[in-house]
This record gives structure tokens, sequence and C-alpha cells, in this order.
């Protein structure tokens, strides 16, 4: 994890993140104990069928795969390319306190866009890499059922603290934790309705 200054004119960079290694032990999966979240909310709703072009599935899709996720006061992604596709380091930007952030990075294992099993789905899954605070997995996607036309976003994870601050703060890591993934939503949410502010 970096810290930013950004009140000193410092800007994060993706390029810092690209050599690291996958967070420690993160490949071998979640343990007994580890936190699990699931988060979803129906945000929208099209006509059965196929996602109407511009409608609320299609501006989600776009949005999830760029990581237009959070709220810009929030979090921020710093990426190679949008959409993001497997393999690619992304840097996540957190504005910690006014002009200064805290910076850390993920790689993506796995994208996806299109049909399945009665539901079209976009988004991606990332892990985390060396220095984040929390060590993990996580998917962000939306899908539209075809039968209902109901809009669905979504966050799935496991984690646990990453470094010994995080551990040692787990508290107040967890509250921040839960609190992002509720901005998330609403974040989403005013994307679906095409009022949210982008970065």
């Amino acid at each position: 994890m970096q810290v930013i200054w950004r009140c000193l004119g410092r800007q994060p960079r993706r390029e810092s993140l690209e050599g690291l290694p996958l967070s420690p032990g993160v490949e071998e999966g979640p343990r007994p104990g580890d936190r699990r979240d699931s988060y979803e909310r129906v945000v929208a709703h099209e006509a059965p069928g196929e996602p109407e072009a511009g409608g609320p599935y299609r501006r989600l899709a776009r949005a999830v795969r760029a990581y237009e996720i959070f709220p810009p006061r929030l979090a921020t992604g710093v990426l190679r390319r949008a959409p993001v596709e497997p393999g690619d380091t992304y840097g996540i930007c957190y504005h910690f306190l006014p002009g200064v952030d805290l910076f850390f990075g993920g790689r993506v294992t796995d994208s996806f866009d299109g049909p399945a099993d009665g539901v079209w789905r976009a988004g991606f899954t990332f892990r985390t890499l060396r220095g984040h605070p929390e060590l993990g997995e996580e998917t962000f996607f939306v899908e539209k059922d075809v039968v209902s036309g109901a809009v669905r976003v979504g966050l799935r994870s496991w984690s646990r603290p990453g470094l010994w601050l995080t551990r040692l703060m787990r508290p107040y890591t967890r509250w921040v934790q839960v609190r992002a993934c509720h901005a998330a939503l609403d974040q989403l949410e005013r994307t679906a309705k095409g009022t949210a502010v982008q970065s």
C-alpha cells in the first residue's frame, strides 16, 4: 500500500503495481474464519429478453467493467484499459483524507459479458496484490433476468486482513469495507438511473 499525497501534487502510478505478486496465500482460496460477503440489489427493470441498447443493463455493464463502481469521492480505479480483461493489473485509489489517498492493487482473473443460464451477466473477478490492506478475491457484477427483466448488481467476496495494520485495526477496517460495499451499490443504482457522477 502506498500513501499518495495529492495535496503535494502526487499522482498514483499504476505501473508501480505491475510487478507485484498476488497477496501471499490468495491462490489457496478462503480459509475457515475468513469473511464471506455478498451484497446484491435490484436497481432497474427492462423488458424481458436481451438487454436494451442504451438501457440500464448496458450502462451498468460498461461501468462495472471500467471499475466505475464506487462514488468518486470514495475511491477511483487506475486502469491500463477499459473494460478490464484477465491478467490486467489495476490500482485502487482510496481517498482516505482530504489530499491523502491510499493506493493498492488487484489483478483481474476473470471477466465476463453475455448470456448464461437465463441471465445476461457482465463483470469481473480480481485477486489482491501484495500490499493490499485486505487479502482475498472479489467479483463485481450486473445481471439481467431475461424472463422478469430485473437488473441486479452485486459484489461477492472473501477476505481477511492483508497487513499487520489492518489486523490491528480490524473493527475499523471492517467498517470501512462494509461502508464501501453499500456505497458501491448506491453508486451502481445511480448509474442504472443515469444520474451517477463519474470520476
